[in-house]
This record gives structure tokens, C-alpha cells and sequence, in this order.
């Protein structure tokens, strides 16, 4: 008898495994002194992480030609790293780290994607990150 292999989308994956992949940005966010050379507790430096993955999530699952929101934490984020001290550099390596996170969890889980969608979808992981990193630096810079 042959086993039916379970086919999960990224957003779900993305959704099921959002702690660990929020502990293995902290993980290598602490690895970085220029990131660490601000001092801030776990919850101050990954508290914007859920809004972040809440707003990929979502944008992983509308339909291919719907229009993407603007990430309006993406946004908070800025300003908060602003008023933390953080330079725009900063912003861009935590945005690194992020997508780095982000394919981290889906390559622990591969087996479970459906490999026809792979691809469009980290297309957009890329350009959704991408546009929440433009966001956060608009508003470093406005603040």
C-alpha cells in the first residue's frame, strides 16, 4: 500500500512554524555584534517578528494578481528601531536575517512542499520582505 505524501502551502508551513523560526532569527541576530551593540531584551528585539510573518503570511495566500497591502509594521518597526538607536544598516542586516530565517524553516520542512509552488512563492517572500525593509526605512528616515 502507498502512502499519500501530505502537501502543505509555505503560508501554513510559515504559520506553524513562526516561534521556531522567530528563535532561530534571535539566534542569529545575537551573532551579529553590530546588531547586539544595542541592548535590548528578547522581547523588545523580536517583538515586531509576528506582525512581520502575520503580513507575509497573508500575502502568501492572495490570489497572485491582488493587490499587497503596505506593511503598516513594517512601518512601526522603523521607527521604533529609530528611537532604539539602530542605523538603516541595521535595519537592512535584521531584514537579511529575517529572510534567512524565513528559507531556514522551509527548507527544515521541503519534504512537505508542493515543489510547483516553491518557487512563485519564494518570489514572493522575496519581494514581500523586500518591501517591508523599504517600509521600515521610510519611516527611520521621517522619524
Amino acid at each position: 500500500m502507498t502512502k499519500l505524501k501530505t502537501v502543505v502551502s509555505v503560508a501554513d508551513i510559515l504559520e506553524r512554524e513562526l516561534q521556531p523560526a522567530i528563535t532561530e532569527w534571535l539566534r542569529q541576530v545575537n551573532l551579529v555584534p553590530e546588531l547586539t551593540a544595542i541592548p535590548l531584551t528578547d522581547a523588545d528585539r523580536t517583538g515586531h517578528l509576528p506582525k512581520l510573518y502575520h503580513d507575509l503570511i497573508s500575502r502568501l495566500r492572495l490570489a497572485k494578481d491582488a493587490f499587497s497591502p503596505i506593511s503598516v509594521a513594517a512601518a512601526e518597526h522603523g521607527q521604533v528601531r529609530r528611537a532604539q538607536g539602530y542605523s538603516a544598516a541595521m535595519l537592512i542586516e535584521e531584514s537579511r536575517v529575517f529572510q534567512v530565517a524565513t528559507f531556514g524553516a522551509l527548507h527544515l520542512h521541503q519534504s512537505e512542499l508542493d515543489p510547483n509552488h516553491l518557487l512563485s512563492d519564494a518570489m514572493v517572500i522575496a519581494d514581500e520582505v523586500d518591501a517591508q525593509l523599504r517600509e521600515a526605512v521610510l519611516s527611520w528616515t521621517a522619524a
